[in-house]
């Protein structure tokens, strides 16, 4: 079993959480955000989501709860993402919205959960279950951090059309 120790894709995996909290964290700092930079942690998170799938298959280990928690992540950051109070300004930026640094906390639980996942291939197959769990909390955030992205631009659409 390939996925049962450290390999090259966890190095991929760390550098793409990296990457995502970077993201969130400078979407925290500015003031507007241009549509298409609104987009950039989402698609680290995807990346990151995938090569988790990649590591559970590689493991054989069933689909259905990776698949239920990033449904549930995508439900509740899309309920997020439409309650927000948002508007588009002249140049197509959205103002970052007041009470917006949860995603914060969502992208540093996705990073913890990435390091649990990362420590447990190098413990070996007696954490295979703390791998598991932790795999389903970071498809959660990922699911959150995504799930806002889609919301907002649905609404950022609906505004300019």
């Amino acid at each position: 079993m390939a996925a049962q120790k450290l390999n090259l894709l966890h190095i991929l995996l760390f550098l793409s959480t990296a990457a995502c909290l970077y993201y969130v964290l400078w979407e925290n700092r500015q003031r507007t955000i241009a549509f298409r930079k609104h987009f950039r942690s989402s698609w680290f998170a995807i990346f990151t989501v995938l090569l988790l799938i990649f590591f559970r298959a590689g493991m054989k280990q069933p689909v259905w709860p990776v698949g239920s928690a990033l449904a549930v992540g995508l439900v509740i950051g899309g309920a997020y993402g439409f309650s927000l109070k948002l508007r588009v300004d002249r140049s197509w930026s959205i103002p970052r919205p007041p009470g917006g640094r949860y995603a914060t906390w969502v992208a540093i639980l996705l990073a913890v959960a990435v390091a649990v996942e990362i420590a447990g291939a190098a413990i070996g197959p007696e954490a295979r279950i703390w791998r598991f769990y932790a795999t389903l909390a970071a498809l959660g955030c990922a699911g959150v951090l995504v799930g806002r992205s889609i919301a907002i631009a649905f609404r950022v659409w609906r505004m300019i059309g």
